[in-house]
């Protein structure tokens, strides 16, 4: 079984209510045999703070400790509209041409909007060391130890603090980023799909039917909800979670986390509100809800190996190109390749080139260097072991 903490808007505000509310997070997470993995959408505090993250910083380095996860591995994080708070002279212009009409200049308005997140973006390669992208801002995937793959997506680009709908996000990047075939996909956003422009939330729909997407998780409203977004003859949750720091000013949210399990086909939720004098209450508007956890190319998931060297793995993934369908041969391993190598550490690719110095990898290179390395994999007609032995060596920890 894999357990998430999905949690979002904490806007942390440290007097008595936060301070009892984080201790009693952890207490309750222990509840559980195990917490995999923490999913933050957005809102890490309030523009009033600026670039300074210090709080939600402390505070997630704290909790990843207390659940005993690799923060680099196992922390997915969204920028929220408070977190866009970096000077840009023309923001208001960009915003105000991109509503207008989200489909002329893109490249320009997004590139421009992207600006306000610097602070944000410093935050995030502060918190996770060796971040694989170069804007954790922008639209781009991670996967989580080769079972879940999570799309990161900025909502909050045109964020500006009047208008709750019409929000906007990259939706040309959101269409090119990688999604894997073979694992379930996932979305994160800090707007509500329907607070989207409604000519992005058509587009993003279609990227949602195009790649199987299992679910949108988000956060925002500062209240737990859950809307099926329509697709034709299926329908996908978006996902809406608590704000999740209590704060004796704010009557308005409602604060909590939620917790999902997924085993075989399905995931379930598991919605916890907390309130002062009482703490944790099992929320039956979240808990029991269940969705499909799809997969469009189904492969065993990874074993876990402990073996030093990648000669003494043994070879329990194997990842066979004569297997797959040949119109998505090429395109799987290129996509298994490329998705998997952003989850390397310098110790797992030191091992990966133990076996191949013909063809050494070096950690952070571009997406274009990237690409020019799968294709002359491709040309020596090697791309196939050396994904095979790209899983091995992220499967031996």
């Amino acid at each position: 079984m894999v357990r998430w903490l999905h949690i979002s808007d904490l806007h942390i505000v440290k007097r008595a209510d936060w301070i009892n509310f984080e201790k009693e997070l952890i207490k309750k997470c222990r509840e559980y045999e195990k917490i995999d993995l923490v999913i933050v959408t957005g809102d890490f505090h309030n523009f009033s703070e600026g670039d300074n993250f210090c709080l939600a910083r402390d505070f997630l380095q704290k909790l990843l400790e207390n659940l005993e996860l690799d923060i680099e591995r196992d922390l997915f994080v969204v920028p929220g509209n408070h977190d866009g708070v970096s000077s840009v002279l023309t923001k208001n212009f960009f915003i105000r041409s991109a509503k207008n009409n989200p489909f002329e200049d893109t490249e320009q308005w997004v590139d421009g909007l992207l600006v306000a997140f610097e602070g944000y973006e410093n935050f995030v390669r502060e918190l996770i060391p060796h971040y694989p992208v170069e804007h954790p801002a922008s639209v781009h995937n991670r996967t989580w130890r080769n079972q879940i793959n999570f799309i990161h997506c900025n909502t909050a680009l045109a964020a500006d603090g009047k208008e709750k709908d019409k929000q906007l996000l990259d939706v040309d990047a959101l269409a090119e980023t990688t999604y894997m075939p073979d694992m379930p996909n996932i979305l994160l956003a800090h707007n509500s799909f329907f607070d989207l422009h409604q000519k992005h939330q058509q587009r993003v729909k279609d990227t949602i039917r195009a790649n199987s997407i299992c679910a949108y998780f988000c956060g925002d409203w500062h209240k737990q909800e859950i809307h099926e977004i329509p697709l034709g003859r299926e329908e996908v949750p978006c996902v809406v979670s608590y704000r999740s720091a209590p704060d004796p000013q704010d009557d308005y949210s409602s604060f909590g986390i939620i917790l999902g399990e997924w085993e075989g086909d399905l995931a379930e939720l598991r919605g916890w509100s907390w309130e002062s004098g009482q703490g944790f209450i099992e929320d039956p508007k979240i808990t029991g809800k269940s969705f499909p956890m799809r997969v469009e190319h189904a492969q065993q998931a990874t074993s876990h190996l402990d073996a030093p060297n990648i000669e003494e793995l043994p070879t329990k993934i194997s990842v066979d190109a004569k297997s797959l369908d040949p119109q998505i041969e090429e395109y799987t391993l290129e996509r298994l390749f490329i998705t998997n190598y952003y989850q390397l550490t310098r110790q797992q690719c030191t091992l990966f080139n133990q076996k191949h110095g013909d063809m050494p990898l070096a950690l952070g290179v571009d997406s274009r260097k990237l690409s020019d390395y799968v294709n002359a994999a491709q040309e020596r007609g090697v791309l196939s072991d050396l994904v095979q032995d790209l899983f091995l060596v992220l499967a031996s920890d």
